[in-house]
């Protein structure tokens, strides 16, 4: 069966270098790179990547950086967004002219979670935030994305919510409800209607996030044609991706739902907006 991979860096992605010439170079660097090897490695028909942008605070690199990938270099399949730059949520106004500039280029987002400024970093005291803390912040940008107004104002542009969305099909009806009360309504930038509508066009990537009670919650909150496959490798350690790849495996050949998250299923609807976004090659 065709198998391909979508190669990202992931967080704290080039934010960790600052927010000047220095990350605008790594992000210049890695993306060379990246479209080097999708382009003429070996492998490079079952290759593809995300392209790596500078912290959103740098608004200028930032641009300039999305213009390279789809102006000049034209490889990549899109995206990586981190879910917060410089505790500035993404539908801060500061960012309007980036989400601009996605929708022009109608852009692929993944959007993948950064690290949070809480304490403590540590729960319990051993569990570190990308345990508990980063899907709440996948669930924040992703409820801030709709509420702003911003994903409305973008409606070309497609985004892939990590680790199945957070807490998203848990609390995104309670946020889309909240809207019906009057105090909340008459501040936000989009009505109930709208937020249901926008909070429908997430994509989800399932990594490590295959168990019962989540892909049941995903399945209540989101088309099936909505999830994709994710692993979360080489950050994840490998025996934890076997061990969610059980369960998974698990809730596909046992649970009455378990065809519509099927694999055959998730490489289709990969397939399916992969292609929708490609700017270098169709998969098939």
């Amino acid at each position: 069966m065709y198998s391909f991979r979508i190669l990202s860096v992931s967080s704290p992605g080039v934010s960790i270098a600052g927010t000047g010439g220095a990350a605008r170079t790594l992000a210049r660097t890695l993306n060379k790179d990246l479209g080097n090897y999708v382009s003429k490695s070996k492998h490079r028909a079952k290759l593809g990547f995300f392209g790596v942008l500078p912290d959103f605070q740098d608004l200028n690199g930032t641009l300039t950086e999305i213009d390279y990938l789809y102006q000049e270099q034209r490889l990549c399949n899109g995206v990586t967004v981190f879910t917060s730059y410089g505790g500035k949520l993404l539908g801060h106004p500061d960012f309007a002219p980036i989400w601009a500039r996605f929708q022009k280029y109608k852009a692929l987002i993944f959007l993948h979670p950064s690290v949070l400024d809480v304490e403590p970093h540590l729960i319990g005291p051993a569990i570190p935030q990308p345990v508990i803390d980063y899907p709440l912040a996948t669930t924040r940008a992703a409820t801030d994305l709709v509420m702003t107004g911003r994903l409305q104002a973008c409606p070309d542009i497609d985004i892939i919510l990590s680790h199945a969305g957070g807490a998203v099909p848990y609390v995104g009806s309670r946020a889309i409800n909240a809207l019906a009360i009057p105090s909340i309504a008459k501040v936000a930038n989009v009505n109930l209607v709208q937020a249901k509508k926008d909070f429908a066009r997430f994509y989800y990537d399932v990594a490590l996030s295959t168990s019962a009670a989540q892909l049941d919650g995903l399945l209540d909150f989101a088309a099936s044609d909505k999830i994709l496959f994710g692993s979360d490798f080489p950050y994840a350690p490998q025996y934890g991706i076997d061990a969610v790849l059980l369960e998974y495996n698990k809730y596909v050949n046992t649970n009455s739902r378990g065809s519509q998250v099927a694999p055959q299923v998730l490489r289709q609807n990969s397939i399916k907006l992969l292609n929708k976004h490609s700017q270098f090659r169709q998969y098939g």
